[in-house]
């Protein structure tokens, strides 16, 4: 037994909109609530319940509605099962996304291949994804000779994408989420937040814009079950100088960005894309 099947029990045999305490105790008279482990072994039931209020009320499809101040009401019975997917089945939707929007080619950076895991820090570091779009080779070659003198961290050369992805976002952790993608894209030109299902209320959008204003995170709303529909939500602010050091950081402990750089460099010398280096876009 699931807390928010309770939660939905509960605010379905009230016609009335209520509180966390009143859902509280209509839940402790629910005899399945000694079935369901997400409330019988919680020290606060009522903060349990909470969390549950914000994931179901927030999001793409929510079920409940807050209509009063601290009051909640169902608004749809089905209780959407609990996700299968995880982070890494947005990748491929990601890839195709950035290559068509911004011409980026996309690779994956495996945490695990971070020399020194468990580290607090490296995940505040490590993208998820990185991505380059080879500016260079959008120029004849009168110009490609001049400008590739500047080097790779020249946003004439090459400009550095990275995407922080996370399956969904909503007010209850977006502070976390926002502030990890700030975090692990201060190398980079750009900077996106790339979400599965982002809350769409216009508050929580204001929001996304007014800390876009402050930091310069993009955000990108993938759509899984059409990715053709997915959409920027807010654009990323660029820096026109990548973070030289913390890109050196970065190649020292994990081995995927440092072949990313590599193999970036050797585009920009031969002036051939290699695709087969790239994650696989889908067609």
């Amino acid at each position: 037994m699931r807390l928010i099947n309770l939660i939905v029990e509960a605010l379905k045999n009230i016609k009335y909109p209520l509180t966390q305490g009143e859902i509280l105790e209509l839940i402790e008279k629910n005899p399945k609530h000694k079935y369901c482990e997400e409330f019988s072994r919680v020290a606060v039931p009522r903060s349990a319940i909470a969390r549950q209020l914000t994931k179901y009320s927030s999001g793409s499809k929510p079920i409940i509605k807050k209509v009063e101040a601290r009051k909640f009401q169902l608004i749809a019975e089905d209780v959407p099962n609990e996700t299968l997917l995880k982070e890494f089945d947005l990748h491929p939707i990601l890839v195709k996304f950035a290559f068509d929007r911004f011409n980026v080619y996309s690779k994956t950076i495996n945490a695990v291949k971070i020399k020194t895991r468990g580290n607090k820090i490296n995940k505040w570091s490590n993208p998820d994804i990185a991505g380059i779009n080879f500016s260079l080779l959008n120029l004849n070659d009168l110009f490609q000779s001049e400008v590739e003198k500047q080097g790779i961290v020249s946003n004439k050369v090459a400009q550095f994408f990275s995407f922080e992805l996370k399956l969904k976002i909503d007010k209850s952790n977006l502070t976390e989420c926002y502030f990890q993608a700030v975090s692990n894209s201060s190398w980079a030109n750009f900077g996106y937040l790339v979400v599965g299902d982002l809350d769409k209320n216009k508050n929580f959008i204001s929001n996304l814009v007014r800390l876009n204003s402050g930091y310069g995170i993009g955000v990108i709303h993938l759509n899984i079950n059409e990715p053709e529909k997915s959409e920027i939500i807010v654009s990323a602010r660029e820096r026109e100088a990548v973070d030289i050091n913390f890109m050196n950081y970065l190649s020292n402990i994990n081995k995927d960005f440092y072949n990313f750089i590599k193999i970036s460099k050797k585009i920009i010398n031969t002036k051939k894309i290699e695709n087969d280096f790239f994650d696989k876009k889908l067609i």
